[in-house]
């Protein structure tokens, strides 16, 4: 009984200590930010048998101000653009033999285009199948953009990086998108008799969409195991509200730019666009990531956190009360490896080192996202109604 109580006086001054360090923390502008918060989170824990090295910097976009923004998803592309960049890729297509282009636009996804993709081993016929084929893929944890990572190949990550950016711009000249992550497929091959069909390698890249020089990071959705809140359901319009779970889901991958680039004349690009609708707040006073890190080291000690792969002031997207209308929010953004049961998701489950984080497929690649203002954490296990609302907003006073 004494050791239930010995635990249960430890858990409230816990909570009692976050959450006085969290009234305490002074708030800055985001121009003030950088010489209030240390430039990068360099420590190592132990925690259930496993050392986690963090080792990052502490990304704070150069920018005057932090507003609050109304977004909606892009529309699709219109005429007359929309049917010449239809007839240009249905052309090509039926013309070259050795590649092929796709080109689509709608609402969920903005713009997917596909220029000069070799077939690797698939014919004009059937295009590729990827059935037949197989190829070596690896994240790209640390990386210096100017240098060169896929095989036999000379293009540097910060050149693939702008063939994407430059094809995007030529046709939404005013969309802002900065790289965020990379991984590499190496050389393709047969499975059959492992064969090259090419050795070249190529990049994936995912590419942040930007609202005045600030990247948006994450879906507040993408931050939960289970993501879908009854409230905001309660909330909608009644005519939205069945499309709700549908809704959750496909937004994780809004305002991300998903890319593969060969060559400035072969790469893929997946586009899903917002487009900016109102201004919410023109600033917001911002807390110290240096006031909140301990809720992120109390998640690596407790064994939730085994990686960290970079911490960003960044946008952090909220719902509202209308299914079309989204609020961006400027938030702490800490990318990791979550394992929603603690050390037990290892014990019990496993956890398939190999796989790839960054291709959008990991079940445990997540953010975790820190409401900038109050310096809270937005519990990944939370079930509470109303979790994934845009929150309160405190301006200037």
């Amino acid at each position: 009984m004494k050791r239930i109580c010995s635990l249960l006086l430890t858990i409230l001054f816990s909570v009692l200590y976050i959450t006085a360090t969290m009234a305490d923390a002074r708030t800055f502008s985001i121009k003030e930010l950088p010489d209030v918060t240390s430039p990068r989170w360099k420590q190592t824990y132990e925690a259930y048998g496993r050392t986690i090295d963090v080792d990052v910097e502490i990304i704070i976009p150069e920018v005057e101000n932090a507003p609050a923004l109304k977004v909606q998803w892009a529309p699709a592309l219109e005429d007359p653009l929309r049917s010449e960049l239809a007839a240009e890729y249905e052309k090509a297509d039926k013309e070259d033999n050795k590649h092929y282009y796709r080109f689509k636009s709608k609402k969920s996804h903005t713009l997917y285009l596909e220029h000069k993709w070799p077939l690797h081993g698939g014919t004009q016929k059937d295009k590729e199948d990827f059935s037949r084929v197989t190829s070596d893929e690896s994240d790209l944890i640390r990386f210096d953009p100017d240098k060169t990572y896929a095989e036999n190949n000379p293009m540097t990550v910060r050149e693939a990086a702008a063939v994407v950016s430059t094809h995007l711009q030529e046709i939404f000249p005013d969309v802002d998108i900065q790289l965020d992550t990379a991984w590499i497929t190496g050389a393709v091959r047969w499975k059959r008799n492992k064969k090259i069909l090419d050795d070249r390698g190529y990049y994936h890249l995912n590419m942040r969409q930007c609202f005045h020089g600030i990247s948006l990071m994450a879906s507040i959705s993408a931050a939960y195991t289970d993501p879908f809140d009854q409230r905001w359901g309660e909330i909608l319009d009644e005519k939205d509200a069945p499309y709700m779970y549908i809704l959750v889901r496909r937004d994780v991958d809004q305002g991300l730019v998903r890319s593969s680039v060969y060559s400035e004349d072969s790469w893929n690009i997946v586009a899903s666009l917002y487009k900016e609708t109102d201004l919410l707040c023109k600033d917001l006073p911002l807390v110290p990531f240096d006031a909140v890190k301990s809720q992120v080291e109390d998640l690596i000690n407790k064994g939730y956190v085994r990686w960290i792969n970079n911490v960003t002031l960044g946008y952090a997207q909220f719902k509202t009360g209308n299914m079309d209308d989204f609020a961006l929010v400027p938030s702490w953004v800490v990318w990791c490896e979550y394992l929603p049961e603690g050390p037990y998701s290892e014990k019990e489950y496993g956890v398939n080192d190999s796989e790839l984080m960054f291709d959008g497929n990991s079940a445990y690649y997540r953010p975790l996202i820190i409401n900038a203002q109050t310096g809270k954490l937005y519990n990944p296990e939370s079930t509470e109604p109303g979790r994934i609302i845009c929150p309160d907003l405190s301006a200037w006073q």
